[in-house]
């Protein structure tokens, strides 16, 4: 035998200390350089309980340039302030004269409303496998991993004993050097290797 006392339920805490592992590392890769992004888009509420992006997530270097486009279709005109109201929104500022929006309440002739909305800030490339943690949040990670190891150490010791494997005598020396060689390792442990999936 080779235990089964826990139902091989082991190994699940090996997998959870090896995610940890794996997530510690990726955080400790050095990070490529963020991409600055700053345009506007426009927002079309065509539906009383949600809004989408308008024309297929075109971007617009400045305010003036998506209003521009926008107000090329004649339909499209300067909103009523009670729908800006009506939506708590400041940046609805645009109605269309021939449309109204689907599944308002009661029934009620609410036109397609539209805004328009400055994205800025700063990303990192497309794909980029990056994550951001603190130096707090990784030692605490760490010392997660670390626990995660003790425990499955003790739960595989106790699984050998109650399986017969071992004898009460053989799982008290076996937990001791099992800690202590895990220990060591632990010591000289190199965060920054990442394995391949």
């Amino acid at each position: 035998m080779s235990g089964g006392y826990f139902d091989r339920s082991t190994y699940a805490m090996r997998e959870i200390a090896d995610t940890m592992e794996r997530d510690i590392a990726r955080a400790l890769q050095p990070k490529p350089e963020k991409e600055h992004m700053d345009y506007w888009v426009i927002y079309e509420k065509d539906s009383f309980s949600s809004f989408h992006n308008y024309n297929s997530y075109m971007k617009f270097a400045s305010y003036e340039d998506a209003e521009s486009f926008l107000l090329r279709d004649k339909t499209i005109i300067k909103a009523e302030q009670k729908y800006a109201d009506l939506f708590i929104a400041d940046d609805i500022i645009f109605q269309s004269t021939t449309h109204n929006m689907s599944d308002t309440p009661d029934g009620e002739q609410i036109p397609v409303l539209y805004s328009i909305y400055h994205c800025c800030y700063d990303r990192y490339p497309d794909d980029a496998d990056v994550l951001e943690l603190s130096d707090e949040t990784i030692n605490a990670m760490k010392e997660a991993y670390r626990q995660m190891r003790i425990a499955e150490i003790y739960a595989i010791r106790v699984d050998w004993m109650m399986s017969g494997d071992d004898s009460e005598e053989s799982f008290r020396e076996r937990i001791k050097e099992d800690l202590a060689e895990f220990e060591k390792e632990y010591a000289v442990k190199d965060w920054t290797f990442l394995y391949d999936e």
